[in-house]
């Protein structure tokens, strides 16, 4: 990787059109709305949080393994991208286990409820910590300014697709067989 490139993924400087731009822009909401979640007291706020949550975070995730994962993962000469992916597709389906856990327990209010709610927001931070720079650090070595750009694309259509089809009413984790290493 360039040291123009180390520099960007440190600053997280990118053209609005990269798909590290678009990534980081729902992250900050997925965030706030899962920092919240885990805070808030109010059993009927929370509810409410799960029902802003859930269709973003699925949207998001799904259109972001099609757009980037799926690319790392079949990076032959990269141990280190292949592994980045298929991390990433693990780490999602374990928020989508937690999501739906909060989504189909009636009772907020319950100590098991905001048990679950804290380590979902405490995954997702790790995870976007993680994915800002591990996984943005190998979008720059391995993908041009333009590939960067068409993953946005796509992610942006995907998330798009997903958000009009009302993910929330998806059923829950999918399964996926991890990308074959080289």
């Amino acid at each position: 990787m360039s040291v123009f490139e180390k520099v960007k993924v440190k600053l997280g400087t990118y053209s609005d059109a990269d798909v590290r731009t678009l990534l980081h822009a729902d992250h900050e909401i997925i965030r706030e709305l899962s920092k919240e979640l885990a805070d808030t007291q109010s059993s009927a706020r929370r509810k409410t949080l799960v029902r802003e949550l859930k269709p973003l975070l699925v949207a998001h995730s799904r259109s972001e393994e099609a757009a980037v994962y799926t690319p790392l993962t079949q990076i032959r000469t990269s141990p280190d991208s292949r592994a980045a992916g298929n991390e990433g597709f693990v780490e999602h389906n374990l928020a989508d286990i937690v999501l739906e856990r909060l989504a189909n327990t009636p009772d907020a209010g319950s100590d098991m409820w905001k048990a679950h709610a804290k380590v979902l927001h405490e995954a997702l931070e790790h995870h976007i910590d993680e994915e800002e720079s591990k996984i943005f650090e190998e979008l720059g070595e391995h993908f041009s300014d333009e590939e960067r750009e068409a993953m946005g694309e796509e992610f942006i259509r995907g998330k798009a697709r997903l958000l009009k089809q009302k993910v929330s009413r998806q059923p829950g984790p999918r399964k996926r067989q991890a990308a074959q290493p080289a």
